[in-house]
């Protein structure tokens, strides 16, 4: 059944809106995950690590990935909305549908019966009107009978046309609207992917994305092994959020279904070390808490060990500027650690930074107030709260683990 004025077919249309605005929604959060991923890949980039230990490479690495980062996610926004957009107009046509249609295919029917009817009181009418000259001369009511059911049945077909027309024509709006939502969704994809400069076929970018990020992962993750704070933080959070893109990713595969339930897998196990690391660390104190703690226990002992001051004696008169001067001791005499570690320390501690703790806690004990019980007992509590020999063992199981499944993952991954 088509529309009189338009022939846009009568029919349910195809498509699940909750599914489409699902993905749409995905797609959009991706993107700004990439988004922020990428921002911290500048970082990584920009930062002078690089300038200084001649890891020029690894800044090379990390702005190219940022800019396929933040092309991707120019992409996957533009689709994500397209999509989303698309999603409710396609709700609001099936909705009107589930309700009218019904009522559009019962005004035609009727129409279709009344033209029928109509056309059947007119060739009874003709025929009362002219006959054979075999034929008996109608009677006057006959007549009359006959001109009234003709006048009857163009007052219902009258009736029946204006309700079908009505109808179709609210379909026909609504029908329009849906198809101009349906092309506005593809000229939305198709912006996305020209603003983004980057249309090589959906999957197939997918594929290349997942490629980059896997290669990503596996040096970001080598070169936390030797960079300590300030660098943790960051090099963690692009390390997670990595991770997160590429099983993002490979949901949308399986979903289309390009890849198994084995490499969705495969990418949520990439997540398991987080989780591990996170409850293996628990209880650790943060480097600049170590630091500024200890400088702090060394600045009252350097302050205690002041002289009392005494108006008659000049040599105590300094003791004003003594005071102030020893958070400034504290600091030159208790530098922070370097920012370079032992990759083998780094794995059994779980990170970089309780090596750069136990450097600063042997400053302090080789410091001219190291034997000061007030900094061996900060010495000794810090101390109590690093790893045991259980926990470092777990901790390098843990890395091993992690970094095993990230390289087999990109060694045997469909892509």
């Amino acid at each position: 059944m088509r529309s009189p004025f338009t022939s846009n077919e009568l029919r349910p249309l195809e498509g699940e809106p909750g599914t489409i605005w699902a993905d749409g929604q995905a797609f959009v959060e991706l993107a700004t995950t990439m988004d922020e991923t990428a921002e911290m890949l500048v970082e990584v980039g920009d930062s002078s690590i690089h300038k200084s230990k001649g890891t020029d490479k690894l800044a090379d690495m990390a702005k190219d990935s940022s800019a396929d980062l933040s092309d991707a996610a120019v992409r996957y926004e533009g689709t994500g909305k397209a999509l989303r957009t698309y999603a409710d107009a396609l709700r609001k046509a099936q909705n009107w549908l589930s309700l009218h249609q019904h009522e559009v295919e019962k005004a035609e029917n009727d129409y279709q019966d009344a033209l029928d009817a109509k056309e059947s009181a007119d060739r009874q009418l003709a025929s009362v009107e002219h006959q054979w000259p075999w034929e008996d001369e109608p009677s006057q009511e006959d007549k009359d009978a006959a001109s009234g059911a003709a006048s009857s049945a163009q007052t219902s077909l009258n009736s029946a046309e204006g309700e079908r027309n009505s109808q179709w024509r609210s379909f026909d709006h609504v029908f329009e609207e849906w198809s101009d939502a349906y092309d506005d969704a593809v000229a939305g994809v198709q912006k996305a992917m020209d603003a983004a400069d980057n249309g090589d076929g959906f999957w197939g970018f997918v594929d290349d994305l997942l490629t980059v990020i896997s290669v990503v992962l596996i040096v970001l993750t080598v070169v936390a092994l030797i960079i300590g704070a300030p660098f943790t933080g960051l090099l963690a959070a692009v390390i997670l959020g990595l991770t997160l893109l590429s099983l993002g990713l490979t949901v949308l595969k399986y979903a289309d279904g390009r890849a198994s339930l084995g490499d969705v897998g495969l990418a949520a196990l990439g997540l398991l070390p987080f989780g591990i690391g996170r409850a293996l660390s628990k209880g650790i104190p943060a480097l600049s808490a170590v630091v500024k703690g200890g400088r702090g226990v060394v600045t009252s002992v350097i302050r205690s060990g002041l002289p009392r001051m005494r108006l008659l004696h000049p040599s105590t008169w300094g003791k004003p500027f003594q005071w102030l001067a020893a958070p400034i001791r504290s600091m030159s005499n208790l530098p922070r650690p370097g920012m370079f570690v032992n990759p083998l320390k780094t794995i059994i501690n779980g990170g970089p930074e309780v090596q750069q703790m136990q450097r600063f806690l042997t400053s302090m004990h080789n410091s001219k107030w190291g034997t000061n019980p007030a900094v061996q007992q900060f010495i000794t509590e810090t101390a109590s709260h690093f790893p045991s020999s259980l926990v470092s063992r777990l901790n390098a199981v843990n890395w091993l683990g992690s970094t095993g499944l990230t390289v087999y993952g990109s060694v045997t991954a469909p892509w």
